[in-house]
């Protein structure tokens, strides 16, 4: 008899009796099986750090603190692992086990910047919980001048399209200061609305001086990599601004002003005390406040906030 024609069939008997075994197996009815246990990696617990951020010195001069803002650096690393920007003056921050420093700063009513505080703090292990009070924050350079002469910009060292300058021949006017640098993004973005400003309330008794700082040395290095920029800015010929190249050292108008970076606009009022600071010229309270102090008509909804 021939058996070739069966020998698929015993093949496959074979190879269903090998699955069903596997099966069996797997599903535990024949040998056990050892189980491999992966250890899963539990993170410890975060401790809330919570506190306020206040100014005395602020409070005095009739300011408050609009946004709390906090940096946690592991040490000794010094590797920044956290950070939070809370609305008013209560902040927390969610910390690991560990050392830290943290660093304060705040955004403050009318513009106020303030001078950064830190402190080392050190979270124990099961520690959930841990208030650190207020941080009495000091107020800026540029914020203690609010209500106060105007510096003179003596520190200026180069002028373009204006003769050079002196507050002291300005009064009566509204000086609008725009402090900028040509690697600085958001200054080359605002400038066409300090162009607009210009344009709009120059007529009227409006001031306006874009000053830039002295990481150049001369003018013709400043158009040199402005001109380019703003030329896209304004998608073409860009108009003409006055522009002043500030010095180094005690005497320049940025330290005068307490400008330690950009962009900044400082308002001037028409008696030379300074009125404010603003981050750059777009923002739309700053135009508020020059109609204001010009005496032109103003948009309902906006409270001139340089009083």
């Amino acid at each position: 008899m021939d058996t070739s024609a069966r020998r698929p069939v015993v093949r496959f008997r074979w190879r269903l009796s090998f699955a069903v075994a596997g099966l069996a197996v797997a599903l535990g009815c024949g040998k056990p099986v050892a189980r491999i246990r992966v250890a899963k990696k539990v993170a410890p617990a975060e401790c809330r750090v919570n506190g306020r951020i206040v100014s005395a010195a602020w409070k005095d001069l009739g300011g408050g603190i609009e946004r709390a803002i906090v940096s946690a650096w592991k040490l000794p690393e010094k590797n920044r692992v956290n950070d939070v920007s809370a609305e008013g003056e209560r902040f927390e921050i969610l910390l690991p086990p560990g050392d830290y420093r943290l660093d304060f700063s705040a955004v403050g009513s009318r513009g106020a910047t303030f001078k950064p505080l830190s402190r080392k703090v050190s979270i124990a292990k099961h520690q959930n919980h841990l208030d650190i009070g207020p941080i009495d924050l000091p107020i800026s350079k540029s914020t203690a001048l609010y209500g106060k002469p105007a510096p003179e910009l003596a520190g200026i060292i180069e002028w373009q399209d204006t003769p050079p300058l002196a507050l002291a021949d300005l009064h009566g006017k509204v000086i609008v200061l725009d402090f900028f640098a040509f690697y600085c993004t958001i200054c080359h973005e605002h400038k066409p609305d300090l162009a607009r400003l210009l344009e709009n309330c120059g007529p009227r008794g409006l001031v306006v001086l874009a000053v830039h700082d002295n990481s150049l040395g001369t003018m013709d290095e400043v158009n040199a990599k402005m001109e380019p920029v703003l030329r896209r800015v304004f998608d073409g010929e860009p108009p003409k601004l006055p522009l002043a190249l500030d010095g180094a050292g005690e005497e320049s108008v940025f330290e005068a002003y307490g400008i330690y970076g950009v962009p900044a606009v400082i308002l001037i009022d028409p008696r030379g005390r300074v009125v404010r600071r603003y981050h750059h010229a777009g923002d739309p309270q700053l135009e508020t406040d020059v109609r204001r102090l010009l005496r032109l008509p103003v948009e309902t909804g906006f409270r001139w906030s340089g009083r």
